[in-house]
């Protein structure tokens, strides 16, 4: 992807369903029409800034945690999009539970580029391609994770780990 046009072509051709995490507006979700997308979810944010008439989103806020989209999608979904900001508290449950569910992409809409750095070292863990791509809207961090197959002792063993660096950032943020 070379411009923001680039990455909206893109985002429109993508098929089948997804799921939106966060606040998404046009600047970092630039989708203008859903004819190929036969579901649309939408977890943890504001929707009101997509437009209603091209986004008919099911909103399953109220009825799930970041922790359980396996058991809510035990079919997979074919592609994420998510802003950064909404899931970095949550980054080991959401790491596990995106490499769980996702078939295709994993679109991460990111502040600056110091996150992709940390989220890219998780995610080539499994070996998997991660690409960044700047543009003057915003940072979006293209996860290639094309039906991966993930062993659960390693989902497990990373989990833990994770959350034992989050626990360390934590008290080092405090002292």
């Amino acid at each position: 992807m070379e411009s923001f046009s680039d990455l909206k072509k893109e985002v429109n051709s993508l098929e089948g369903g997804i799921l939106l995490i966060g606040d998404l507006d046009s600047k970092n979700f630039p989708l203008s029409n859903k004819n190929k997308l036969t579901d649309v979810y939408y977890l943890n944010g504001n929707d009101d800034d997509l437009d209603d008439e091209e986004i008919d989103a099911k909103d399953i806020a109220s009825n799930i945690h970041l922790k359980e989209l396996h058991k809510y999608f035990k079919d997979g979904i074919d592609n994420i999009y998510c802003n950064y900001l909404e899931v970095k508290s949550y980054v080991p449950s959401f790491f596990r539970e995106s490499l769980r569910i996702t078939k295709k992409n994993i679109y991460i809409v990111l502040k600056n580029k110091t996150d992709f750095k940390k989220l890219a070292k998780k995610y080539r863990r499994y070996k998997i391609n991660c690409n960044l791509y700047s543009f003057k809207e915003c940072n979006i961090m293209v996860v290639e994770a094309n039906d991966i197959i993930v062993n659960p002792f390693k989902e497990t063993y990373y989990y833990i780990i994770d959350n034992l660096e989050r626990i360390y950032d934590y008290i080092s943020d405090q002292v």
